[in-house]
């Protein structure tokens, strides 16, 4: 995913897009991009907190429908022996789960790691502990839950960040959720206690309300209807997660879809499902009735929109539509009419995943496609056109252009917001997008960035030269200027500046540097085969099929958890005191935090 970024400070504002510029220490709330085309229609029930649940007509009883792709299985525990013999690649893209060992007691809990900024509550450790963490720090509370028994033997399954909240499932199967709350991504209500802040429940993991694995669970709703106690509730049994900037959504076993939260546009808050009358922000996980004809696989978020998998390899899109995200056209005056799912002009897909406005899709054949904002060539197609409106092949991603036999495919896909990053099935990764920012992981002497540097020597050449005669020509004016002022030196006119015109030119910042096709990102010798990736905004994080956790990009925030570094231009191994001796398997990479799941390696010494 490609959530947006946290600005410094504890000022608890709503966040927009992140633009983050180098060598800042301020991370900008600024607008998503300006690339228009917009839009579509949901009919879900909204529920603000303190409002009673108003569900609209959600159609025809839910079936499971079997195809192509297989249902979500939770996620295993991890066993010693599966340490050892090194962490599949891709897990969980789709239904395959970590593990086949029915053998609790050799299982090694998954324990939470936290650094980067946690202004907004994005850590989960409560309200005296919202400043950066520098080096990943281990999650006192989640730890407390495993050692009681409470998360089960396999500790937390699956983690996600977005873009200043965390999603987490346990073992059981209940969704938890902490950070802002401003636009409902946390699935619950914050201000139901009108004798505490809002921000001593964002702080906090909490459970979201109105779903659970065994059917009774915290009601939603106000606190005079009784919300916030225990009771009734769905019954739903969480096995995948994804969160956007304030959108969230889960996937139960049985591959129903139930989403929260809210979606915004270039205009500010869009809504959550174009309802006449419906409020714009939805605390409370809903069905969406245009979904309820199809199981699902895999869910994955944008900043602002969504993409869902079904068994059947169907691909569905809904949010904001401005950057030609959602894969269909949108008209930028019915932009509401996003919010509504719709197929995507695709079939025998399976897999899915999105950057911050573009998206894309794998089919059975292992051709992969990408459609959106492509600004940045972000989308992998070395096209001049800053807007993709529909899925179109990636070439450089075929099977038959990854290897010589066209036996190694793409089987995740993690983007940020202008780049985007392919692992493989043999472990490489491959890049493409912005890499100024060291968003890509290459190294000054990669062949690929040895001809960006090509096109900024040559950029600067020729504006050097253009600026010369520019200067010389702004030189004229001002003579004339002070001639016709009856000055007696330059410095006189520029006192009576009207216009640009009169303003001296200057350099000017180079543009924008990207990777128009992917490219092989190489890691370091030893752990060089890449089992997981998660992309935030400017940063990424992968786990090696050994458990070594890298970390690279931009990270002016603490988000890349090296310390003081506030730049990694190619992956580098992350490490702490309190995360010694163990091995990470999975991560969650926000607007500017970061999560991982790691297990304690028994064998490893720690002093």
């Amino acid at each position: 995913m490609a959530p947006k970024a946290a600005p410094n400070g504890n000022g608890r504002k709503r966040s927009a897009s992140a633009a983050i510029e180098n060598k800042s220490k301020v991370a900008k709330r600024a607008t998503t991009p300006s690339t228009p085309m917009a839009a579509t229609k949901l009919r879900a029930g909204s529920l603000a907190p303190g409002t009673p649940t108003r569900r609209a007509r959600q159609g025809p009883v839910y079936s499971v429908k079997q195809g192509i792709n297989p249902l979500p299985a939770p996620v295993k525990p991890i066993t010693l022996a599966e340490l050892k013999a090194g962490l599949p690649i891709g897990f969980p893209a789709t239904g395959a789960s970590s593990s086949s060992s029915s053998s609790s007691s050799a299982a090694l809990p998954r324990q939470l790691f936290v650094f980067g900024n946690g202004d907004m509550g994005q850590h989960g450790l409560g309200t005296d502990a919202l400043d950066e963490i520098k080096r990943p720090r281990k999650h006192a509370w989640v730890a407390d839950k495993i050692a009681n028994g409470d998360f089960g033997v396999g500790g937390l399954e699956q983690i996600v960040a977005g873009g200043m909240h965390t999603l987490a499932i346990d073992g059981q199967g209940r969704v938890w959720s902490w950070g802002i709350n401003d636009n409902a991504a946390l699935g619950r209500s914050t201000t139901r206690e009108p004798d505490v802040e809002a921000e001593v429940f964002e702080t906090e993991p909490m459970l979201v309300e109105g779903l659970s694995p065994t059917g009774r669970g915290t009601l939603p709703g106000s606190k005079a209807a009784g919300g916030g106690t225990q009771g009734e509730v769905e019954q739903f049994r969480a096995t995948r997660i994804a969160a956007g900037d304030s959108v969230s959504v889960a996937l139960s076993e049985d591959g129903q879809v139930r989403v929260w939260g809210s979606f915004r546009s270039n205009d500010g808050l869009l809504g959550f499902d174009g309802q006449v009358g419906s409020s714009k922000t939805q605390f409370q996980p809903v069905s969406l009735p245009n979904l309820l004809q199809h199981s699902f696989v895999q869910v994955a978020c944008g900043d602002d929109h969504v993409l869902a998998l079904t068994t059947t390899g169907l691909v569905y899109s809904w949010g904001n539509g401005q950057q030609a995200q959602l894969g269909r056209r949108i008209i930028e005056r019915r932009k509401i009419n996003g919010l509504n799912p719709e197929k995507v002009g695709l079939r025998d897909i399976v897999l899915i995943g999105t950057g911050a406005y573009h998206s894309f899709a794998v089919d059975k054949k292992g051709q992969v496609y990408g459609w959106g904002l492509n600004s940045l060539r972000q989308v992998g197609i070395d096209t001049e056109e800053d807007i993709v409106p529909t899925p179109r092949l990636i070439t450089a991603l075929s099977p038959k252009s990854l290897s010589a036999d066209g036996s190694v495919r793409v089987v995740s896909i993690e983007a940020g917001q202008h780049h985007s990053l392919f692992l493989l099935s043999d472990g490489r990764v491959f890049g493409c997008g912005r890499c100024d920012g060291c968003e890509l992981g290459l190294a000054p002497e990669h062949e690929a960035m040895i001809e960006v540097k090509k096109m900024r020597d040559e950029w600067r050449e020729t504006r050097e030269e253009l600026l010369k005669v520019e200067t010389e020509a702004w030189q004229k004016r001002m003579e004339a200027k002070k001639a016709s002022a009856g000055g007696s030196d330059v410095n006189a006119a520029m006192a009576n500046v009207v216009s640009s015109d009169d303003l001296p030119p200057v350099m000017g910042p180079p543009p924008d540097e990207f990777i128009a096709t992917p490219v092989h990102v190489p890691f370091p010798s030893g752990d060089s085969k890449i089992a997981y990736l998660s992309s935030g905004a400017r940063h990424v994080l992968a786990v090696g099929t050994g458990g070594t956790l890298y970390s690279w990009g931009f990270g002016n925030q603490s988000q890349l958890g090296l310390g003081d570094e506030e730049a990694a231009q190619t992956p580098t191994e992350v490490k702490s005191k309190q995360f010694k001796g163990h091995k990470a398997v999975m991560v969650g990479a926000g607007g500017q935090h970061s999560t991982v799941l790691a297990v304690r390696d028994p064998d490893v010494t720690v002093d």
